[in-house]
């Protein structure tokens, strides 16, 4: 899909490696005025039973990037490139220089005990260099998030040179986006649109929880008054998710296995559901054992090496420190199960839905699209 994004909006390179989707080509994407992308975090396919006016616009299945989270997917949104390419693994991404681990969307890094500063957007921006899509597109653009981030380090990083607009409530997209596409005529336009929170609920509560399916009939509504906000604007509306949420009850410590601690160089970096182990240089063969006797069939651990050779983290040329950052192993927890590694007085991460890793649930996303150039039929399937 970023293939078609990039080529659809006239971006003048560096260019996606991926081939454009048949189905959206870019020449579709290049006659519209005003293209809009709104991306709902953590929208699982499942969720699609409960979404009706979603479910009548669902264009196609796509599969995530790999780690199938929010820090990786959103950099490939804002950029245009795989993770292997702007080399962010994670929601924590380990930095060889300056030997730090960096947690990029809230924009703090931390040493090897825990200790953590945040970045304004210049030290961010030194520390990960994205080639920013915005920037590269001739149109005007537009970014549109909840206010309590849309100023954020990282936000106004990946924004560039685009307008920044933010919002309280779900309710209010449809008139803002109205007003937004009636008055911003002056050349080809896109929009990117942003919402968080029902990635937050399918943490605290499981993707299958009562407060998940309010939410997704409030989105639904949402998605609704959009589309009769917009109607009639010759806009193209496409909307879409990061990755998806499996549920999972077993939460894996492993900062109750000494043995496996005491072979790393630092904790753990990546995703409770696709770990990064960087191990000391002479521990390889003890880190090994230490997995398999503190966590069993629990924790499938591979090389990193054979990882990389299979080009899972996306095509295109590599990010320099892609190897540096990737480490020595992955380590993936069965189907129910997440990993935390908790430094300090932090207990770490309780989850009762969690994603980052390879499983149908976590990976495969839905793209729905909508032509705005003509009134909308009632009814649906």
């Amino acid at each position: 899909m970023l293939a078609s994004l990039e080529r659809g909006l006239g971006c003048q390179g560096p260019l996606n490696p991926e081939a454009p989707l048949p189905a959206l080509a870019p020449e579709t994407l290049a006659g519209h005025q005003h293209v809009l992308f709104w991306l709902i975090d953590g929208f699982a396919l499942d969720y699609l039973s409960h979404t009706p006016v979603l479910r009548s616009d669902l264009f196609q299945r796509l599969e995530s990037v790999f780690p199938s989270t929010t820090a990786s997917a959103i950099t490939s949104v804002f950029t245009g490139v795989s993770p292997a390419q702007h080399g962010l693994l994670g929601w924590h991404t380990w930095l060889p220089r300056p030997r730090s681990t960096l947690t990029v969307l809230p924009a703090r890094e931390a040493d090897h005990n825990g200790n953590s500063v945040g970045l304004s957007t210049r030290e961010l921006e030194q520390r990960i260099r994205p080639p920013l899509l915005l920037d590269r597109l001739p149109r005007a653009t537009t970014v549109i998030s909840p206010a309590a981030i849309a100023h954020s380090s990282y936000n106004r990083l990946m924004s560039g040179s685009a307008r920044v607009l933010g919002f309280q409530h779900l309710e209010e997209l449809p008139a803002l986006l109205g007003t937004h596409v009636r008055t911003r005529t002056e050349g080809p336009q896109y929009t990117y649109l942003y919402w968080s929170h029902l990635d937050h609920l399918g943490h605290e509560h499981g993707p299958d929880s009562a407060q998940v399916r309010n939410h997704l009939a409030e989105i639904d509504a949402a998605y609704a008054g959009i589309i009769e906000q917009l109607q009639g604007t010759g806009a193209l509306f496409l909307t879409s998710t990061d990755h998806g949420m499996r549920t999972v009850s077993r939460r894996l410590n492993v900062r109750e296995s000494p043995a496996v601690s005491d072979c790393l160089r630092h904790p753990l970096t990546g995703e409770p559901r696709a770990a990064i182990a960087h191990v000391k240089p002479d521990r390889h063969r003890q880190f090994r054992h230490a997995v398999k006797e503190a966590f069993g069939s629990s924790v499938e651990l591979v090389a990193m090496d054979e990882w990389l050779s299979g080009r899972a983290f996306g095509s295109g040329p590599p990010h320099p420190e892609l190897q540096a950052r990737a480490g020595d192993y992955l380590l993936f927890p069965d189907a129910d199960s997440f990993l935390v590694d908790p430094v300090g007085d932090d207990p770490g991460p309780e989850f009762c839905g969690a994603h980052g890793g390879l499983t149908r649930e976590e990976r495969e996303i839905p793209l729905f699209r909508h032509d705005l150039g003509t009134l909308r039929q009632t009814g649906g399937p």
